[in-house]
């Protein structure tokens, strides 16, 4: 769950009629790439050029709940921020909103791990760490 407390990334889109299944809201899976790229775009507004030549990180795990649809045109809010911190894992929570109403539509927990540039898993230093928790 986001902790209001702690540093929270944001990013706003509206629902474009290629998100819309054949029930006339967003496709599930939509749901998915939107916290996928959120979680990219917090990564890329946080790390510097040097570390970005550095790190990278892939999904381990996805866990997504569902709590409402969205349709098209909705303005949408979606929220990221990291959790819990391990040894070459870090948690990443994220919430999607119906900006207008702020209705919960979807919230997801992810576990993402840091790995080098040859795809090597790799610890998640204090340096990492820094860049998310405190900006």
């Amino acid at each position: 769950m986001i902790d209001p407390n702690l540093p929270i990334f944001e990013k706003r889109r509206v629902v474009t009629p290629d998100e819309i299944d054949d029930l006339d809201h967003v496709n599930n899976v939509v749901y998915v790439q939107w916290a996928a790229q959120i979680a990219s775009e917090h990564w890329l507004q946080v790390a510097t050029t040097k570390i970005l030549e550095r790190f990278g990180w892939v999904m381990l795990k996805h866990c997504i709940t569902y709590k409402k649809s969205a349709v098209l045109g909705d303005k949408i809010l979606i929220k990221t921020q990291v959790g819990r911190a391990t040894n070459v894992r870090y948690e990443r929570f994220i919430e999607i909103y119906n900006e207008s109403t702020m209705d919960l539509l979807a919230k997801t927990t992810s576990d993402w791990c840091a790995i080098d540039k040859n795809g090597k898993p790799i610890k998640i230093s204090q340096e990492l760490k820094d860049l998310f928790e405190t900006t």
